[in-house]
């Protein structure tokens, strides 16, 4: 799609145009990320939140880009000690895996650095859809469907989401979140002072502790995003940034260097270097859980995890068939979990923004009187001695992976997917797509495939679409790990998002096909 003043992409149509509308009505790219992502939240609640979490990547019209860490810390109370006592590992649903809502503060940021509309004009889309009511999405229908046992222990999600007889929305039936209506309305009027310091956020931390949250409203206030520099590495004609610790970015660095030295830049990742890939796509994996934490409280040498020596390492144990897989202990994967935004305007700005609270609504919790879904990143946590042990005031590990890609020292492009753990996978095989000079709709809807723990009993596999050619089934059944068929086109292999500014001056534009950003 060819638009102007800009373009922006995501993965619900609704939110698409509500950004689009921003544009024309004189907004940069970050107004248009701001409005899609508030509809969002809305239209997409099993996935992301303003009780979630932002990673973004900003680039600006002097050719500076910024790096945002938008996640928030558990509650200063927390200790792992204390959880060990009645818990084997770092629960997944319920209050203790609630960290302090990092969206609001996010958006303010970035409004910050560039944004030219208000507040209120930005979430008024948002408004309107929650209080009078949206079609519930196929993404949304089915999940609700599948967890819908779990979801109805909660009397937050089972009064919003399912019907008076008890049974859960399906696909097209009309959702309305008045509660959440108004909690919109009071930030889009007081900006994000409204959540961190005002009504909405002393109504949230009151819902949450009458569960038994250690949440306070000091954790609140305490909040701040992080603005940092991004991460970059060479791909190709692309110099890849991505943001770095907490965030799991330095994953896609050692991925494409890993690949760079294969020489697999232009491969297809569903041909014979599949093998290859997969392997190095567990292998990096691996080593994200042995050592990302929080950077303000343990030591993320990314020095040494994206050096020469790492990197040569990966590259002959993906390269050695013999070399046996790594093997992911149980752990329930999230789904649903993210979404990503990505938006450039005619000004000069791009931004890639991806919110998420993680597992598929989140915390299974709904604060009734602010309507706000919590997110479950502290399940990123652990209870035992390690970088990403629990801890009060301190941010669990992040899979959010946005993107940007500069040529010539421009901001040619930005994208970003859900996908949990997965994000630098799906990443890096849409870049060997991009690189092979197919175009942005047909990278998007390309097969693909994931490494992670998809398996019975969460067992760590390669999960490839049913799309996939049977020599794809061939390469990735030599990985060393099981190979699991998947749907046609599964929501476990990503939604992503894609916008690139032309020479000419527009825009093209691609939402992935497993979302439901087209009309």
């Amino acid at each position: 799609m060819i638009s102007t003043p800009g373009a922006i992409a995501s993965p619900h149509i609704l939110a698409t145009l509500a950004g689009e509308r921003a544009l024309r009505d004189g907004g940069t790219a970050i107004d248009a990320a701001i409005a899609t992502c508030a509809v969002l939240t809305v239209v997409y609640p099993h996935m992301c939140s303003i009780g979630g979490d932002i990673q973004a990547l900003v680039a600006l019209p002097d050719g500076r880009a910024r790096a945002l860490g938008g996640s928030g810390a558990a509650a200063q109370a927390s200790q792992a000690q204390v959880l060990r006592g009645v818990h084997a590992s770092m629960p997944i649903y319920g209050v203790h895996p609630i960290t302090v809502p990092g969206v609001v503060a996010a958006w303010a940021d970035m409004h910050a650095q560039g944004g030219q509309l208000p507040w209120t004009r930005l979430l008024q889309d948002a408004i309107a859809l929650a209080r009078d009511g949206v079609p519930v999405a196929a993404a949304l229908g089915r999940d609700l469907d599948a967890l819908c046992e779990r979801l109805a222990r909660d009397s937050g999600l089972r009064g919003v989401f399912f019907r008076p007889d008890g049974r859960a929305l399906r696909t097209g039936e009309t959702l309305r979140q008045l509660a959440l209506a108004e909690s919109l309305t009071h930030i889009a009027q007081g900006g994000s002072g409204a959540f961190y310091r005002g009504e909405v956020g002393a109504r949230f931390i009151a819902g949450v502790q009458a569960q038994g949250s250690l949440l306070t409203r000091e954790d609140l206030t305490q909040h701040h995003s992080r603005w940092l520099e991004p991460l970059t590495t060479r791909f190709g004609p692309f110099e890849i940034l991505t943001t770095p610790p907490v965030s799991q970015g330095y994953v896609l660095m050692q991925l494409v260097s890993a690949m760079r030295r294969l020489g697999l830049e232009q491969a297809d990742p569903c041909g014979e270097a599949g093998t290859v890939l997969a392997r190095l796509c567990a292998l990096t994996a691996d080593l994200r859980d042995q050592h990302l934490g929080d950077p303000e409280h343990s030591k993320v040498d990314l020095e040494w995890l994206l050096s020469d020596t790492v990197i040569e390492d990966l590259v002959r144990a993906a390269v050695d068939l013999t070399r046996p897989m790594p093997v992911t202990p149980p752990r329930p994967r999230p789904n649903g979990d993210t979404v990503a935004v990505a938006a450039q305007d005619t000004q000069g700005y791009s931004v890639t923004v991806i919110q998420s609270i993680f597992h598929a609504f989140g915390a299974g919790m709904l604060e009734l009187a602010t309507g706000i879904v919590c997110q479950n990143r502290g399940a990123a946590f652990t209870l035992h001695d390690g970088p990403a042990v629990l801890a009060g005031g301190r941010r669990p590990p992040s899979t959010l992976t946005p993107c940007l890609l500069r040529r010539d020292g421009n901001v040619e492009a930005a994208m970003g997917c859900m996908g949990g753990k997965s994000q630098p996978q799906i990443l890096a095989q849409i870049l060997m797509h991009l690189l092979s000079d197919k175009p942005a709709t047909q990278a998007l809807s390309a097969p693909r495939w994931v490494v992670g723990t998809f398996g019975k009993d969460d067992e760590n596999v390669v999960l490839a679409e049913s799309s996939v050619a049977e020599a794809t089934r061939h390469a990735l059944s030599k990985v060393g790990l099981p190979l699991v068929m998947a749907a046609a086109r599964d929501d476990r292999a990503g939604h992503v998002q894609f916008v690139r500014r032309r020479d000419d001056g527009s825009f093209e534009s691609a939402t992935d096909p497993r979302g439901d950003g087209q009309a």
